[in-house]
């Protein structure tokens, strides 16, 4: 049996470039992992069987990862997997896509199966977003849909506090009802301004604010403590 942790991520920095053709907006993020994460565990079973401590979580997303997987690979094995969620649902931290990341790599690592990191993010970039940067435990810069990952190589440490309001808001919707685009900053811009809270925005806000007042609200009276980003 493997037990790893699956961290979650935020984005320091979400900014929407455009919409493409087919439905997918192209973005240019700021991502960087924090220290809350889930427990995962994976080990060898007669048959697939995903096991989620959050009832309310469809396992379906992960029984897709595991399918993809073995198909990728040519793996006959099967797997129980059992995942203790500590990172709140719906909270923009990719618990989810961090998830899979963490299962693909454990079971490569179990199977003892090498391969590099383009290729897994060719292979299941169409899985969802943040699941490229499942892959990484620095600090990146991520563009395009999430496929285009550039590590910074000097950490970004500052303090922050992360305040889950336990509002549920769909990623889908809030895209869909976004109109809000704004120009790439360049890779120089962002590595000269890294601790410059100006380049910290998240181009989703509007957009989620005119769907929930609430969150709205709630950013209006942390922002007299100092700057309040969305964190995904």
């Amino acid at each position: 049996m493997e037990k790893v942790k699956s961290f979650g991520k935020i984005n320091l920095m979400l900014k929407v470039i455009n919409k493409k053709d087919n439905g997918y907006h192209e973005l240019q993020m700021i991502n960087k992992r924090i220290n809350l994460y889930d427990d995962i565990s994976v080990s060898y079973s007669d048959v697939d069987k995903v096991v989620i401590s959050d009832p309310n979580i469809d396992t379906k997303f992960i029984y897709n990862i595991l399918k993809k997987t073995k198909d990728i690979y040519n793996i006959k094995n099967h797997y129980d997997i059992v995942i203790k969620k500590n990172i709140p649902v719906g909270s923009g931290l990719g618990g989810a896509s961090m998830n899979a990341g963490t299962i693909i790599d454990t079971i490569l690592k179990m199977e003892e199966i090498n391969d590099t990191l383009e290729n897994k993010i060719n292979n299941f970039k169409d899985m969802g977003a943040d699941i490229p940067y499942s892959f990484i435990s620095e600090d990146a810069i991520v563009e395009g849909i999430g496929e285009k990952i550039y590590i910074i190589k000097e950490k970004i440490n500052f303090p922050l506090v992360l305040v889950n309001p336990n509002n549920f808001i769909s990623t889908k919707e809030v895209f869909e009802n976004n109109k809000e685009y704004s120009n790439k900053y360049t890779h120089e811009y962002i590595l000269n301004n890294i601790y410059n809270k100006d380049i910290y925005i998240n181009d989703l806000e509007k957009s989620t604010f005119e769907l929930n007042k609430e969150i709205y609200n709630l950013k209006h009276k942390l922002s007299k403590y100092g700057k309040v980003v969305m964190s995904g």
